[in-house]
């Protein structure tokens, strides 16, 4: 059963495909009415000389190549606003369907985007000029067969050998550009192993031969693709070949009928222009076969995820205050689909305004996920999380953001210049929280040291650095003075005077009464926490007091106290 929203997307979809047929049906027309137009010149302008008829014809053959020009755009521009309008309904319901209920969103989502993407191309792409083309058959062969019948079996004959021959013609094609492929893909492995273990591949002379492997895999490559060319070079000599015979043909099955004694009027014209406009569509299909199917399969996934939605539609989010920053996680236990065991088990937790809570240990155990979760874009199989009693997957999420600071591991900044990715994408920044935010960040002076400071273009030719991108998007999760900062790894990507400026801008929103929670594996960004806090099997336990942690011996230094006294009779 079809989703609400996907069949009517597909009833808007097939109004703007039949107003684009009747278009192309009518611009089919256009050069038969153009060679009648010809016909009529030497047969009433030349016998007479006249040359107010003559006026007349060339006006009408103008209008006409005019009007089959406007319509073919008409047309076009027909097509990419059903296709943009279809595009920005979907994502419109696919996104927050794939995301709502998704044990991993990002994925989710981008697999969301991926089908959606995928149908554009259908839409809008050579797959729906090959599908209204193949519409207009039909009224084609009507057409013809208004003339005489055998006009119209010759051009079904020639369409079907027209199918047959674009068939072949892709799949042989298509074997020797994947041979290509493959064999460059591998050539291209080859010299990036090489690359990555040059030393290894020096010491053990093993240079020569991998010169070897990787020119033998060029060659297999070149002759696959010399094959490809060589295959759409034949296939295209013989489409042209194929096309004269047919209109020869046409003209051939007009003798056969005049000599019968029929009378066909204008049918040997028709059969020469239009036998080949029935062909067309046929002769490409072969390349668009992988395309449909590739857009009929996203078109049911979405179909599939939008049903899914509208039969457990999500809660209806509120906007809450928010006057404290209050943080209280309740019996939270989370297990995956397929997982023999639960990430999350019973965990418990409050933060008051101005608590700071670190969240240490081994990659893996779940810390990344337990910031989802308190954001409420994860969800839980038991318990909640409340931020000043309302709970986070409840709240409406523009209204939630505005409470809320967040870092990702993986610095993502989108597109805009450096002030709207700090302003969280708004076109219209506001200035002074920007640079506040920048200042707490301590981001402040590497911005200035751009080209364009906080105009400078994100994407452009200056390409930021990780550890670039990593102080906006700290500055980022500042922006606007929030009351709970959700920080994974905020140092990840920063050296020692980054981590100094982390640890200060952590003191900085303690001090002013927000509740921050990060993740960390530094031990010196530890010391900015008042709590420190493990997961351990699923379950959040506290290590201590921030001076109880500190106070104990580090790992590293039990490590490097064996490799002094073996080093110190070496330097004696």
């Amino acid at each position: 059963m079809a989703s609400l929203a996907m069949a009517g997307l597909s009833a808007e979809l097939a109004r703007s495909a039949r107003a684009a047929a009747l278009l192309g049906l009518a611009g089919a027309f256009g050069p038969f009415a153009l060679v009648m137009l010809t016909v009529q010149f030497y047969a009433l302008v030349v016998p007479t000389g006249s040359m107010s008829t003559a006026l007349g014809l060339v006006a009408g053959f103008a209008l006409v190549a005019v009007t089959v020009v406007a319509l073919g755009q008409i047309r076009q521009r027909l097509l990419l606003a059903g296709t943009e309008r279809l595009v920005r309904r979907l994502t419109a319901r696919a996104l927050p369907a794939a995301t709502a209920r998704a044990t991993q969103p990002g994925v989710a989502a981008e697999q969301a985007l991926h089908d959606i993407e995928a149908v554009r191309r259908g839409v809008a792409g050579p797959l729906t000029s090959f599908a209204l083309d193949a519409l207009l058959v039909p009224a084609l062969l009507l057409l013809l067969a208004t003339f005489h019948w055998a006009f119209a079996l010759f051009a079904a004959a020639a369409a079907s050998l027209a199918l047959v021959f674009g068939l072949l013609t892709d799949r042989a094609t298509r074997e020797a550009l994947v041979e290509a492929n493959d064999a460059t893909a591998q050539a291209a492995r080859l010299v990036a192993d090489a690359a990555r273990a040059a030393e290894a591949v020096e010491a053990m002379g093993m240079l020569p031969a991998l010169v070897r492997r990787w020119a033998a895999a060029l060659a297999r490559g070149t002759g696959g693709l010399r094959r490809a060319q060589g295959t759409a070079r034949l296939a295209q000599a013989a489409s042209f070949t194929l096309y004269g015979i047919a209109q020869g043909g046409a003209v051939a099955v007009g003798v056969v009928v005049l000599a019968e004694g029929s009378s066909v009027g204008y049918g040997i014209l028709a059969g020469l222009l239009l036998t080949a406009r029935v062909m067309d569509p046929f002769s490409r299909l072969g390349g668009q076969l992988e395309d449909a199917a590739a857009a009929r399969a996203a078109w049911r996934r979405l179909d599939r995820l939008l049903v899914a939605a509208e039969a457990a539609p999500a809660a209806a989010a509120s906007a809450f205050p928010c006057p404290e920053g209050r943080l209280v996680v309740d019996h939270v236990t989370l297990v995956f689909p397929g997982s023999a065991r639960p990430l999350l088990r019973d965990v418990n937790l409050v933060l008051g305004p101005g608590d700071v809570v670190a969240l240490a240990g081994p990659p893996g155990t779940g810390k990344s996920t337990l910031l989802r979760l308190l954001l409420g874009i994860q969800g839980s199989n038991a318990g909640d999380v409340f931020l000043d009693g309302h709970a986070t997957a409840q709240w409406d999420r523009a209204d939630l953001a505005r409470h809320v600071g967040y870092l990702p591991q993986e610095p993502v900044l989108g597109d805009g210049s450096v002030a709207e990715a700090i302003a969280r994408l708004d076109e219209v920044p506001d200035m002074p929280a920007v640079l506040a935010a920048a200042r707490l960040a301590g981001a402040l002076r590497m911005v200035a040291g751009l080209p364009h400071g906080f105009a400078t273009p994100l994407g452009g030719r200056v390409a930021l650095s990780m550890g670039q991108r990593q102080r906006v998007a700290l500055a980022r999760a500042v922006y606007g003075a929030p009351r709970l900062v959700l920080l994974d790894e905020p140092a990840g990507y920063l050296d020692s005077e980054g981590e100094a400026a982390v640890m200060a801008m952590i003191g900085t929103l303690s001090a002013a009464g927000t509740a921050v929670v990060f993740t960390s594996h530094r031990e010196g960004l530890l010391r900015a926490a008042t709590r420190v806090m493990t997961l351990r099997d699923g379950m959040l336990t506290e290590l201590g007091e921030r001076r109880r942690l500190l106070a104990a011996p580090s790992p590293l230094a039990a490590l490097e106290r064996p490799a002094r006294r073996l080093a110190a009779p070496v330097a004696a």
